[in-house]
């Protein structure tokens, strides 16, 4: 079976623990809040309904999976692993694939705008490339998905700089694989970026 399998990397909304530049600017507890919104409409809009792909959380802390399974009820769980962010990529996507994945597909859970027709374009986008990758507007991507796992493609990025894509789509190069982008996207890290985007939350700051 040809499958696609969508994976979302998600943090448990604690205070302290989610958003921590955002939080500097409005406080912690507030940050948290944000990032519950932000995280449960992710998951209203990329909900697969008649979609062809299958969706998987990937979680963190490890310790809290029935937590989780009480805020999204019905999804699969898995435990994120690994030491950066790299690590945890490559895993999440060595995860999907070891459930059967023919293309694997995984994002963070802080993309307000992202929802099932930017997932969807990244499968599409496997059909004619190796790698799909969705820019975001902070010099990084929200988005990765292969058709076989490339874990060299994580290795060497300096994680957190405005300089992610770039590194990234060098490797892809050096690697000798073919990319396509998806459409570009914003996450929220601070103030300015919750005032710039066009989304209910908004309002929610105001």
């Amino acid at each position: 079976m040809n499958r696609s399998l969508y994976g979302i990397l998600m943090k448990f909304p604690a205070p302290g623990r989610v958003k921590t530049r955002l939080a500097r600017e409005i406080g912690a507890q507030r940050a948290a809040e944000l990032y519950r919104l932000i995280t449960e409409k992710i998951m209203e809009n990329t909900h697969p309904g008649d979609s062809s792909y299958e969706r998987t959380v990937f979680y963190t802390p490890e310790n809290m999976k029935d937590e989780f399974g009480k805020w999204f009820p019905g999804e699969t769980l898995l435990p994120q692993r690994g030491n950066d962010l790299g690590e945890i990529m490559a895993n999440s996507l060595r995860d999907l694939f070891d459930m059967g994945a023919a293309k694997a597909v995984i994002t963070g859970s802080d993309i307000p705008s992202l929802d099932r027709d930017v997932v969807g374009q990244a499968f599409m986008e496997l059909d004619c490339a190796d790698v799909a990758i969705g820019p975001a507007a902070d010099g990084g991507y929200y988005l990765i998905g292969m058709k076989a796992l490339h874990e060299d493609i994580f290795r060497g990025i300096p994680w957190g700089s405005g300089t992610v894509f770039r590194e990234t789509v060098s490797a892809i190069g050096r690697l000798g694989l073919t990319y396509r982008t998806v459409s570009p996207l914003s996450d929220l890290d601070t103030v300015e970026d919750l005032h710039r985007m066009k989304s209910p939350l908004h309002s929610e700051q105001e």
